[in-house]
């Protein structure tokens, strides 16, 4: 599935330019608000309309929830909205998905006090993230809780070991997800790395914890207006292993609001990868209603930070994802932040600028941008010029 696979209708709200999808001006998330509104309104068309067409029963399950106003909202919880996006893009998927979407629907529905009606289901599992737990071979789902298949009440699932952990206060609805919901065994189109399996490696959940907070506490004394975008956004940060020498991280167009990461020994990547995939998610959320480059997006362009040549709309995603890491560490001198007499942070904030000097040049140099990206142009260019002064 690639960045624009099955773009949603652009709904005419986004033709007023998006200033600051990049970096956020002010505190409130207002445009990514904007971006993820159009998505969710988009996103319940298009599965209304296909399911209308392919599973009327499901269309009718989902027209109950649009009725009763929760449809939008439930199409944005990253365990719903990866599992909707997949139906609609793979088609061989959908007899695997009915159910779990079905109850994925129902589950988060009954939290809110929304669903309409029982949902009885072929003995699925049943991801909670904000009460810690998934459950297998639930066969229903009721607003006061699921056969398991057994009756278990809601308030009761709260005893069972956690599958999702609370990451930080400030991100009350993010966790550090034990387990994916993402269907689709996935592995990264990178000559380097390995697919998303779930391992947190050597190191306990508790060391990844230490560096996710680690990373929010920084966040939130230096780029706190990026903070409130992921309150809004990010849902699950799935561990795929432990790299004493490298750090890799990846997150997919089709899985909006989750992020896979490894840990380092060093915090500071652990916060690097952190904003640059949540970066990612944002474009991915912005590409879900249309394209952002006209013309060839699939040119291959040398990349600064590839070994391999890359679509120019991958070199696109990089530039935005490393500008507020460039800032980040603009911030941090500034305010003479302990961070910046580390032996490492003079050279990995020269090659960080660089890299960002290069790769927007190669971007300006063969882009030729939509309607949709006008304003993501204009604030590239802003922010890079800033960057780039001494």
């Amino acid at each position: 599935m690639g960045d624009n696979a099955g773009s949603l209708p652009y709904p005419a709200a986004m033709a007023t330019p998006l200033p600051d999808l990049t970096l956020p001006l002010e505190p409130g998330a207002a445009t990514l608000r904007r971006v993820l509104a159009g998505v969710a309104h988009a996103h319940a068309q298009a599965l209304l309309q296909a399911t209308q067409r392919a599973d009327p029963p499901l269309a009718r399950e989902l027209a109950q929830l649009e009725q009763a106003g929760v449809l939008r909202a439930l199409l944005l919880r990253p365990q719903v909205s990866v599992l909707a996006r997949v139906w609609l893009a793979v088609p061989d998927q959908r007899p695997a998905l009915r159910d779990r979407l079905r109850a994925a629907l129902a589950v988060e529905a009954a939290m809110v006090g929304k669903l309409p009606a029982p949902v009885t289901v072929a003995g699925v599992t049943v991801a909670l993230p904000r009460l810690g737990v998934r459950l297998a071979d639930v066969t229903r789902v009721a607003a006061d809780g699921l056969d398991h298949p057994n009756f278990t009440p809601y308030a009761a699932l709260a005893e069972l070991p956690p599958s999702y952990l609370p990451i930080h206060p400030a991100l009350p609805h993010a966790r550090l997800a034990l387990a994916d919901d993402n269907p689709l065994p996935i592995f990264y189109d990178h000559p380097k790395r390995r697919g998303n399996v779930v391992a947190l490696g050597a190191q306990p959940a508790q060391a990844w914890l230490d560096q996710l907070v680690f990373a929010v506490d920084t966040l939130a004394r230096h780029l706190p207006a990026l903070l409130d975008e992921m309150r809004l956004l990010l849902g699950h940060v799935i561990p795929v292993g432990d790299l004493a020498e490298d750090h890799q991280s990846a997150s997919y167009p089709h899985a909006l609001g989750s992020i896979y990461l490894t840990l380092h020994p060093r915090p500071m990547m652990m916060l690097e990868a952190l904003i640059h995939e949540f970066q990612h998610n944002k474009l991915h959320a912005l590409l879900q209603l249309g394209p952002l480059l006209a013309g060839d997006e699939d040119l291959r362009v040398a990349s600064p930070v590839r070994p391999d040549p890359r679509p120019l709309r991958g070199v696109l995603l990089a530039v935005h994802a490393f500008l507020p890491v460039a800032e980040l560490y603009r911030r941090l001198v500034a305010a003479d932040d302990a961070l910046t007499r580390e032996h490492w942070f003079a050279a990995r904030y020269a090659a960080i600028r660089q890299t960002n000097r290069t790769a927007w040049q190669t971007v300006q140099q063969h882009a030729t941008w939509t309607p949709l990206a006008q304003g993501l142009a204009a604030e590239l260019a802003r922010l890079d010029a800033a960057l780039s002064e001494p």
